[in-house]
């Protein structure tokens, strides 16, 4: 069912693609269904049937609708969304989605009329959609584009508790420490993980705080502990004021302390080199002490390791408070999940059926089979609770989240999760600390803000420097490279590189927003 875009996007008139949402008549078959090509990227990189998957036969017999899968390796999903668009020849539906900036180019392209507007799409025939999406304040203002429409359809989490701090208890239990809850707290228990042998083996050998990648993802995590010293390695707003965290002040302090810590050998010293999973491995081996890191993965290695390593018990603590009035993260997961979601094409000849069958996907039935699969094959109920079998929990081939994938679910499509995967994805202790973070420690984030294609050019022409140069420049401050004090002349350079420029950008998008 795909049409061929003749003239470029540019110079489309949106008022020719808003009549496609009421007036197109469906391009059925003789049986009365719909044929819908949909180009999306994988939620993991495996190979899966899309032709046996039995959840999605199900979806296909209660709305009427065939769906013919192009599943993208995530590796090459940007490049392959950018020569689609630029052909013109636009499957029916597109799930794309383009990392932290979530779906910007879907909005960009939205707004030139290469995807429909889905309002009065929703609000006609999409009433699980319109409660989900329309009526929810929050998630309408963050899905809804520049130009006040709305072009994609999200993928929406159950929780928002993304990421946290975890830390050894039997280690603590072994050099005689408490939970550390302030930074000089934390200070003082490294040092002890560094120089009172807690894993026993007569070796000082010890790497007090680590993390599982090395380079950005790394420094995403570490600089969880800006918020101690009421920083913020990224973009913040201060009584309306929007602020790029790492030209304040307050951010040498967050520099002094990471600097100290790494000084002192109480950092891992490969933080920027070490390859594979220093997390795994490092707890693995028994030499790791703290980290922070996801919630449900890192619980799990009480799981894993439990057996091997005796008395291994790696539990969640608060964040830690330096200079700050209290302990606050702001890492987290949006209800509107930035990685997940798809939109309607201009060419899509039912868009109707199209938003229907969305639509299901957000009804308790289908909702179940986005979460769950089918019943008999991949849960059973367990009183009123759907259950994941072995085929999911203890697959030989596949960890939890593939075995879900291989099976067709928690696609990057649009669709809600559901609680009881979030609890079955992850063991009691991630649970436990998800919710302690959810009620006592997760702080507003950032706001999702949209950009005319004007600003968004100079978004990514001069605050991709920018963010480069901080990073350089941070990690130079941590590993001594230079003088944390010295970051000072980082601010004036950030400023030559055009912060102020950037930074009225995204208080033009915010005023917009607010």
């Amino acid at each position: 069912m795909k049409k061929r875009l003749l003239i470029p996007l540019l110079m489309i008139a949106v008022t020719g693609f808003l009549s496609a949402a009421g007036g197109q008549e469906s391009a059925s078959s003789e049986d009365g269904s719909v044929t819908l090509d949909v180009w999306a990227a994988k939620a993991a990189e495996l190979q899966v049937d899309t032709a046996s998957l039995a959840n999605w036969k199900a979806v296909e017999e209660a709305t009427g609708v065939k769906l013919n899968w192009s599943l993208i390796s995530t590796e090459v999903k940007d490049e392959q969304f950018n020569l689609v668009m630029t052909s013109g020849d636009l499957p029916d539906v597109m799930a794309y989605y383009e990392g932290k900036s979530g779906f910007s180019s879907v909005n960009k392209f939205g707004i030139e009329g290469a995807f429909l507007p889905l309002e009065d799409l929703i609000r006609e025939n999409a009433p699980n959609l319109k409660a989900a999406l329309l009526d929810d304040p929050k998630v309408k203002e963050a899905i809804t584009a520049s130009d006040g429409n709305i072009y994609y359809i999200p993928m929406l989490s159950a929780l928002n508790a993304a990421r946290g701090w975890y830390i050894r208890y039997d280690w603590l239990e072994a050099v005689g420490k408490d939970v550390p809850t302030t930074t000089e707290e934390l200070y003082d228990v490294l040092v002890a993980f560094k120089n009172e042998d807690p894993n026993g083996n007569g070796e000082a050998d010890e790497i007090p705080m680590v993390f599982r990648r090395r380079g950005d993802d790394a420094f995403y995590n570490l600089g969880a502990l800006a918020y101690a010293f009421d920083s913020d390695p990224g973009w913040i707003v201060r009584n309306g004021k929007v602020v790029f965290g790492p030209s304040e002040a307050q951010y040498l302090d967050y520099l002094n302390y990471i600097a100290k810590l790494y000084k002192e050998g109480l950092i891992d010293q490969e933080i920027l080199t070490r390859a594979g999973n220093p997390r795994n491995d490092l707890f693995g081996k028994n030499l790791a002490g703290t980290i922070h890191d996801w919630f449900a993965s890192t619980a799990s290695l009480n799981d894993t390791l439990g057996d091997e390593i005796k008395g291994f018990n790696l539990r969640h603590m608060a964040p830690p408070v330096g200079t700050a009035k209290e302990p606050f993260t702001r890492i987290q997961m949006s209800k509107v999940r930035g990685d997940g979601g798809w939109a309607i094409s201009y060419s899509n000849d039912d868009p109707v059926a199209t938003i229907k069958m969305m639509d299901y996907l957000f009804s308790a039935e289908g909702s179940k089979l986005m979460n769950f699969g089918v019943e008999g094959e991949t849960y059973e109920m367990k009183g009123s609770v759907p259950t994941y079998t072995d085929k999911i929990t203890n697959n030989p081939d596949n960890g939890f989240h593939e075995s879900l994938v291989t099976y067709g679910m928690q696609w990057k499509i649009g669709m809600q999760q559901e609680i009881e995967y979030e609890k079955q994805f992850a063991n009691a202790i991630a649970t436990a600390a998800r919710i302690d973070y959810m009620d006592n420690y997760i702080v507003d984030e950032f706001p999702i803000l949209s950009f005319t294609e004007d600003e968004q050019m100079i978004i990514d022409d001069k605050f991709s420097q920018i963010k480069l140069y901080t990073a350089e420049m941070t990690a130079r401050a941590m590993v001594g490279a230079i003088s944390p004090s010295d970051f000072k002349k980082t601010f004036d350079e950030l400023n030559k590189m055009g912060l102020k420029e950037v930074t009225a950008i995204y208080q033009a998008a915010y005023d917009r927003k607010y």
